[in-house]
């Protein structure tokens, strides 16, 4: 063991430049990996921190006759399985809001604090059935009697400052007060249950037609799904004549968040996306492999004598093999606590923005542990080649010259080449795709007029004088115009109906999202009327629909009923929903007292006085509102985080990956420049002059760059294509990026090494060849 430490730290201050560049690019690696497989473990482990986890299922609607599909059910439904099949009685179910709610906390000296959080509605069996733990107030007093409140300990500390939250109050929307009954432990943030307040009172929805509720039942191991689901569906003629033709089935709770269909109001994640960010952070480890075997058979020239030295002395091949895997392991160790340090440090950057869970290594110890294992598996994979290989030579040979230099041992390196490139051109290829894409998508059109367009979301007090607050508004000459709608724009939890209408004397199931708005909506947003009358009065008992809804179903909506109401216009498509959504068919209905979003149109010449304007006149009509104003354009370009965050990731990775490759060129052209500075010598005396000496340098590897690209590019574009096959609106995939991703490339590298050749084809010849 001594001699394998000697040994270490006498290769250590031999090659020193060699050592820091390794230690250098593996602790990078090691960093990237770390931050990467963090976030896959994040994902992977979804909904596993409940006890019961492999037994809870949720129930899911899927209509036989297309492709809608339903985490939510009426809450009728739940009550008559949970009464008539006692298999299916350990269950729970949840509310949540659409969007979120102001909740006002008065303190003792007469100022109020303002928060906006989801709510939702639940039953007290949600306890049981997800585990949670209580710890202050009784639950069941939360969960049953009306205006009190169970909320989660975090939003305890953030409200009231500390975890002594029980018997205080708050205001809901600014001025319905409610009183905290209990307070539950917050449960992991990758999970589908919500850390937000919940209360019996926020329970609305009692109607057949409401579905509004996600159901959740615990089921022993071994239970026979498809009898289990033929029972539900035969449980009475009623509920079979109200679902239609659905579908049910029981979805594993574990298998929720990478689901294929995404759900509304949930976290729904990309498996094809998290592998691909697990691919990246093992190729980044193998560039970053590859680099230390490149530098460990450069190296063989100058390690094989010493060696050979050694075996003079009565050391084995095995003794060496050992020795050598051994430096390789501990600098592979060194490199993944350096690499934890770097990653605790980028849990510091706004890189920690862009991940769902903590960087730092020390609140993940199971998985830095298993990182441990890793590194000592990349050290011996990266040790056993130069192992076997620089103690393969005879005697003979070693003193005769430089075997490293082998062709053998330059096909070798120059393959290894060869993969760096062709990760970082995939990588770079991706890295200007997606950034394209993410602009592309933040410039499409929405098909609606958004410029200088505010919104804000009424409480009570403001909605029940929305007459007065418009009119008070528009005193002001900075406020342009006002209209209100009951959805956001760009929200996906809009509300969808399902109901019959008779079309051609059929009875067609419609099913659709749709919006209450005011009269003046329209003209607000400059949409076009395509048929039926453009003029709309506040007493228009009339609803519209949109070009999809007409498409889609396949008939005439003029003049037909709808949900109790006449269709009288058909409107130009326009996007409602975020731009990774197709557009859905849609109702719009004139119906103010629906409508609590209010959008407001300000002079853009006078910003500051309108918005100004709009707080004082909110705190004037009401004193406890909560909210503050946003402007429409911020909130769509917040709807793409998931891109930006995987753009900022790509980018930081990708990087990284970059310059590792790059950190092991740099050092292959100083070993090349060393080892053939005899021949450089040589042809300078023979009358080279010093550019055709940096072309003899830099050939290869601007050879292995074009190599490089030609493989690259196929596999990327067919890779990339997939991506963008997820957005419903999406840019080209054209050759000017895979052209430009090749260009950077090659200007890197020739920046990287053109000025170390230029150093070595300057030499002396004479002093080289002398020394030589």
């Amino acid at each position: 063991m001594v001699q394998i430490f000697r040994n270490f730290f006498h290769v250590l201050k031999r090659s020193l430049g060699a050592s820091i560049f390794n230690v250098a690019g593996l602790s990078v690696a090691f960093a990237v990996f770390t931050a990467i497989l963090i976030q896959v473990d994040y994902e992977y482990s979804y909904n596993d921190s409940f006890p019961k986890a492999d037994q809870i299922y949720r129930l899911e609607m899927k209509k036989e006759s297309g492709n809608q599909y339903s985490s939510l059910v009426p809450k009728p439904f739940y009550k008559l399985i949970k009464s008539e099949i006692p298999e299916l009685s350990f269950s729970c179910i949840i509310g949540k809001s659409f969007g979120s709610a102001a909740f006002t906390v008065v303190r003792q000296s007469g100022d109020m604090d303002f928060f906006e959080d989801s709510y939702g509605y639940t039953d007290t069996c949600v306890v049981r059935v997800f585990d949670l733990e209580v710890v202050a107030g009784d639950y069941r007093q939360a969960l049953t009697e009306k205006n009190k409140l169970f909320l989660p300990l975090s939003l305890a500390r953030k409200y009231f400052g500390g975890t002594d939250a029980v018997g205080k109050t708050v205001l809901f929307g600014g001025n319905r007060e409610m009183t905290i009954a209990a307070v539950y432990r917050d449960v992991p943030s990758n999970s589908i249950f919500q850390n937000m307040p919940y209360s019996g009172s926020f329970n609305q929805w009692e109607s057949w037609n409401q579905w509004n509720y996600e159901t959740y039942y615990v089921i022993p191991e071994g239970t026979d799904f498809q009898a289990l689901e033929y029972k539900l569906r035969g449980v009475n003629n009623e509920m079979t004549d109200r679902l239609g033709d659905y579908e049910i089935e029981f979805y594993p709770l574990k298998e929720l968040y990478f689901a294929d269909v995404r759900h509304v109001r949930e976290a729904s994640g990309n498996k094809a996306m998290t592998n691909v960010l697990l691919l990246i952070g093992c190729l980044i480890l193998i560039v970053a492999l590859v680099n230390f075997v490149n530098f460990s058979t450069a190296l063989a020239p100058s390690r094989i004598k010493s060696l050979n030295t050694q075996k003079t002395f009565g050391a084995t091949n095995r003794f060496l093999h050992f020795c050598i895997v051994s430096e390789a392991m501990m600098f592979a160790l060194i490199s993944c606590f350096l690499g934890f340090l770097w990653c605790y440090l980028l849990g510091t950057t706004s890189l920690q923005e862009a991940l769902y869970a903590s960087l730092n290594p020390l609140h993940h110890t199971e998985l830095s542990f298993f990182i441990i294992g890793i590194s000592l598996v990349v050290g011996w994979v990266a040790g056993c080649y130069p192992a076997f290989y620089m103690t393969s030579f005879p005697p003979a040979l070693v003193l005769k010259g430089s075997p490293a230099l082998s062709p053998c041992g330059v096909y070798l390196r120059n393959t290894l080449v060869v993969f760096q490139y062709v990760v970082s051109v995939a990588l770079i290829i991706g890295i200007l795709l997606i950034s394209r894409q993410l602009e592309w998508m933040k410039n499409r059109p929405w098909g609606i007029d958004k410029e200088h367009v505010v919104f804000l979301k009424a409480n009570g007090d403001i909605f029940t004088q929305r007459n007065a607050f418009r009119n008070e508004l528009l005193h002001n000459s900075a406020i342009v115009n006002i209209t209100s709608a009951s959805e956001l724009i760009g929200d996906v939890d809009m509300q969808h109906w399902f109901f019959n209408a008779s079309v051609n004397g059929e009875d067609r199931m419609i099913d659709c999202d749709v919006c209450m708005v005011a009269p003046n909506y329209l003209d607000f947003f400059g949409l076009k009327v395509l048929e039926g009358d453009s003029c709309i009065s506040p007493r228009d008992s009339t609803i519209m629909v949109n070009e999809t809804f007409k498409e889609k179903y396949g008939f005439d909506p003029m003049g037909k009923e709808m949900a109790g109401m006449k269709v009288g216009r058909i409107v130009k498509d326009f996007n409602l929903l975020p731009l990774q959504e197709n557009i859905r068919p849609l109702l719009l209905g004139i119906k103010e007292e629906w409508a609590h979003y209010f959008y407001i149109k300000i002079n853009a010449a006078a910003r500051n006085e309108a918005l100004t304007h709009i707080r004082n006149t909110l705190h004037n009509f009401s004193p406890t509102y909560g909210y503050d104003v946003k402007f429409l354009d911020d909130h769509l370009n917040s709807l793409y985080g998931n891109e930006e965050r995987l753009g900022k990731l790509v980018n930081v990775f990708g990087f990284a990956t970059i310059l590792i490759a790059l950190m092991g060129v740099y050092g292959l052209v100083l070993f090349n420049a060393k080892f053939k500075a005899k021949e450089i010598g040589l042809r300078k005396v023979n009358g080279a002059t010093n550019w055709q000496m940096v072309v003899l340098l830099n050939g290869t590897f601007l050879r292995l760059v074009f190599l490089s690209f030609v493989i690259a590019c196929p596999l990327t574009g067919y890779a990339l294509s997939f991506w963008l096959n997820s957005f419903a609106y999406r840019t080209t995939l054209s050759a000017g990026i895979f052209l430009l991703a090749g260009l950077i490339v090659l200007v890197i590298t020739l920046l990287t090494i053109s000025w170390q050749s230029w150093k070595a084809a300057n030499a002396n010849p004479v002093e080289v060849l002398r020394s030589e």
